[in-house]
Parts: structure tokens; sequence; C-alpha cells
């Protein structure tokens, strides 16, 4: 079963929520004809932003981002950008066109970075080590540049009542077909709840999306990070509960306190009693998370049940994680 099961009264989608941008738009191809002066580009990915690598000399990437990004958070991310280049975390450095750091085209903001040629990390257990040490010491350097004025994220789910939100709203777009799964999701958000209020969480500049797929290998065997769209200041835990995720959903079956360890031998401070407490539970909401909001990015009821089974195998795993 795939796609929208909405009942006949559906809530619409937010006015906001627009799909990825596509260079066949009418606006957006004019700003790549104007960017590219000539040379050719390709679509080098990305779920949520178009990102072309326009084949200049030197080469750079045209960013096209998601309607709901504004001005003052694409803005506030370059000069974050900049800052880290004065630290040891290697990221794109912005570049301006025209004298401005931003773009506008159509409905959306757009921006300009150097390209960075580099290869993928391999997912293999040397890569997932090598890439918890890496978030320690990108943690370190974000919190050494970190400036307050940065606007949050919107697509964000810092509380459980934001998922409790999330999870009517998915009822309301799949209709009665995902009262199973919304009765399994309002459960375990209910238990997370509970663990919540009982532990204190320190909160630090975080990445919001550190995977394999958001960092490259360079040719002397540094690494460079990519993809800050959801860098912000909120439990360290999630960034670190996101990247073990991905990692378990790789196939990877390396023992999460083997990664932990890694971490902490470059993070600027090791975890907290509270925060392997709430392991368990940071680990659940991140597919919880992708359950709960099935309906508004466009997936169906099987997608929902698989988050969901993906997220109670984590709670269920709370008294190994939590030793």
């Amino acid at each position: 079963m795939t796609g929208i099961e909405a009942s006949s009264s559906a809530p619409s989608l937010p006015r906001w929520f627009g799909p990825r941008a596509s260079p066949d738009e009418r606006a957006v191809s004019a700003l790549i004809t104007r960017v590219a002066r000539g040379a050719g580009w390709t679509d080098i990915g990305g779920e949520f932003n178009l990102n072309l690598r326009i084949d200049a000399e030197p080469p750079v990437v045209l960013r096209v981002h998601r309607p709901w990004v504004r001005r003052g958070r694409v803005a506030g991310l370059r000069r974050l950008r900049e800052r880290l280049q004065r630290t040891q975390a290697r990221v794109a450095r912005p570049i301006p066109s025209s004298g401005r750091d931003v773009l506008r085209v159509g409905d959306r903001w757009a921006e300009i970075e150097e390209f960075i040629d580099h290869v993928q990390p391999r997912a293999d257990e040397a890569s997932y080590l090598r890439l918890f040490e890496e978030l320690g010491r990108l943690h370190a350097a974000l919190r050494a540049v970190w400036e307050p004025s940065l606007p949050e994220p919107l697509d964000d789910h810092r509380t459980l009542g934001q998922v409790r939100y999330s999870i009517g709203f998915t009822r309301g777009r799949l209709g009665p077909r995902s009262e199973p799964v919304v009765q399994r999701m309002r459960q375990l958000t209910g238990e997370l709840s509970t663990l919540r209020k009982e532990v204190e969480l320190p909160c630090a500049p975080i990445h919001g999306d550190y995977k394999l797929g958001n960092a490259g290998e360079l040719p002397d065997g540094s690494w460079v990070t990519f993809d800050l769209d959801f860098a912000r200041v909120r439990e360290r835990l999630y960034d670190i509960a996101a990247s073990l995720h991905h990692a378990s959903h790789d196939g990877e079956s390396l023992e999460p306190r083997r990664l932990l360890d890694a971490y902490e031998s470059t993070a600027p401070e090791p975890l907290t009693r509270d925060e392997h407490r709430w392991l368990p539970g940071a680990l659940a909401l991140i597919p919880l998370h992708w359950a709960a909001t099935a309906g508004l990015v466009g997936h169906g009821v099987h997608e929902a049940e698989s988050a969901m089974t993906a997220a109670e195998s984590w709670w269920s795993r709370r008294a190994e994680l939590t030793t």
C-alpha cells in the first residue's frame, strides 16, 4: 500500500509545504542559466533541496531550498559555515553571486557554495567508527563558533507535543485504515513522555542529520561535512541517536557502545548518566517522527508501519541500551 489514502475530510497540506525544486521550473531554469553562463550542470541529489553542480572553473554548487526555508535561516547558515572555516571542521565555503549571499527564485531562496570533490565513505566498521569520531569533533567546532542569532529550522520536532500534533494530522490524511498504527504511535509517545520527564539533557549546537551520506573523504584522508540544513541547538543526544539509527538502518551490526566510545574519544564532554537513560527513547524518537509525519511528507500506511516497527524495536532494547 503506497501513497496517501486520505479520507474525504482529510486536512489539506500546509501552503508552505512545497516539493523539492525542479530544474524544469521556469524561475529555476532561468537562475541556472544565469549562474552557469553556458557551463554544464548535474543534479547531485538531496532529498529536500535541489543541489546542482555547475561545471564552471572552479566548479560550484547551486542549492535551491524548499519553500519553508526563510531568508534569515539561509543567511545564518552561510555565516555559520564561514565561521567553521576557522576550525578543524571542513565544510563548503559560501560563495556570493552578483554581490549577494542569497538569491530569490520564485517562492524559494537559493545560494551558491564551493564544490568539494570527495569520495563517499564505505559503509563498513571502520567508516562508522570514524563517523562518530568526526561527530565529536564537529560538536566541538560548532560549540566554538556558534552564535545564538541563527533562526530555528521550521521542520523540527523538539517536543513530544509536536509529535502528537503530527500524529493527529497523519491520522486525518491517511484515514481510518491508519488507526492501528496511529494507536501504536500514541502508545509509544506516552511511554517516551514519561521517561523524558525524569531526565535532564544537556543542549548544544548539533548537525541535525549526521550520517555517512552527509560526509565525504578527501584525498588527504580528512573528512568533510555536508548538509547543515538542520543545524540548531537542542539535546546533543538527538544527533548521536540519529547517527546510531542511520548506522543500524544501513545494515551494520556494530554495538552502539563501540560507536558511543568513538564519539566520546573526541567530543567536548562524555555522555551524562541521564543521556544514557534517555538513549533508547532518543533512538525510538527518530523513526517515531518519520511515522508521525507520514501524512505530511506523502507517505502511506505501509511506510508509517515500517517506521513504527523500527521505533518499537529500539524501545524494546532499553534495558540493554541503558546498561
